[in-house]
């Protein structure tokens, strides 16, 4: 005779004990759970586990692809239109915000007619359950640019620091690109990567005076001393810079006297053009190293760098740094590095 189990009463359990439920649990098994019934989104909206408050949440904002809202690398919920719905014996509708949509249960794709509503009610769902900010943004190459546009001002509303920025600069506009740099600030990774819209022009704005810890610019051409001045981060990497001798000396001259990127630990600048490096630290007192003594320096606790040959500098604190250049023979570029020591500690 075979006997039927009941269902188990999950919501009825202490809150003490539910709460060691939820954390044994994942953050995709709290979505899911979450989107079972209202009593469920309730329950584990004021049931504390260790998967809330924490900075963890991102998103991953594309064009042709579906946008994903990720915890850590976990997929949480995807947003696509309703047109790319492929097979509907997988669609079940579930209420996220105030909006029943079809969700396809196997992979948690959320379907909707407007796409960018179901980015912004997908992500305010999502914070809403982890009581915690989105904080990462990965805006990829083939976001279109009313998408940027849109998660642009959403940013500007929140009204907060966010952490890191992924732009991949192809489909945004000069208008939304000065917007993002007045507007939003991030406290630890910058990234614009491709080229900038050919009509833009650098506005004044506070954005790189915001003390953060990375900023990777996949073309510098726009960029002037003034800018680099003011960068207030602890690693700064920009491609195809236009900078002379002369500037990259008046930029080490600030800096030895404690008037320029005070957070600095690590410079990468790539030049079209070669440099002459005893320009570059003339009235320095550098220190020059053997071209034949090449030292490594930690960037990340996975990554070291070469510094070969160059010159020691001090900071009128005795901090020292380390300027070198390196011509890879088959790259058409100069790279400057400036390394300050001791490394970083992670």
């Amino acid at each position: 005779m075979t006997s039927i189990s009941s269902p188990f009463p999950l919501f009825r359990l202490p809150h003490v004990v539910l709460s060691e439920v939820f954390n044994s649990t994942t953050p995709d098994e709290i979505i899911r759970i979450s989107l079972c019934s209202k009593k469920a989104t309730r329950v584990i909206k004021y049931t504390s586990s260790k998967w809330k408050k924490r900075k963890d949440l991102e998103l991953i904002l594309q064009g042709t692809q579906p946008s994903v809202v990720q915890y850590e690398e976990i997929s949480l919920l995807s947003v696509s239109h309703i047109s790319e719905v492929e097979d509907q014996r997988q669609l079940v509708n579930w209420k996220i915000g105030e909006s029943i949509v079809p969700v396809d249960t196997s992979n948690m794709v959320t379907y909707w007619a407007d796409k960018l509503k179901g980015v912004r009610s997908v992500m305010e769902y999502v914070m809403d359950i982890f009581n915690s900010e989105i904080e990462d943004f990965y805006i990829t190459e083939n976001a279109t640019s009313s998408e940027i546009h849109y998660i642009f001002q959403w940013m500007a509303k929140i009204k907060t620091v966010f952490s890191v920025c992924f732009l991949k600069c192809n489909n945004v506009t000069t208008d939304d690109l000065n917007f993002f740099l007045r507007n939003i600030q991030f406290n630890k990774i910058v990234c614009l990567e491709g080229r900038l819209p050919k009509t833009y022009r650098y506005q004044r704005n506070s954005f790189w005076t915001f003390p953060r810890g990375l900023v990777n610019l996949d073309n510098g051409l726009w960029m002037r001393m003034s800018h680099l001045l003011t960068m207030n981060c602890r690693m700064i990497t920009v491609s195809y810079v236009s900078f002379t001798n002369k500037e990259i000396n008046f930029f080490l001259k600030k800096w030895q006297a404690g008037e320029a990127c005070p957070l600095l630990n690590y410079l990468h600048f790539g030049f079209t053009k070669l440099l002459n490096l005893e320009e570059v630290v003339e009235g320095l007192d550098g220190v020059k190293v053997p071209d034949d003594i090449i030292r490594e320096y930690k960037i990340f606790p996975d990554k070291n760098i070469s510094l070969p040959g160059g010159y020691d500098i001090k900071r009128n604190d005795g901090t020292m740094a380390s300027v070198c250049t390196e011509t890879p023979p088959e790259l058409s570029i100069t790279r400057l590095k400036i390394a300050v020591w001791p490394e970083l500690v992670y």
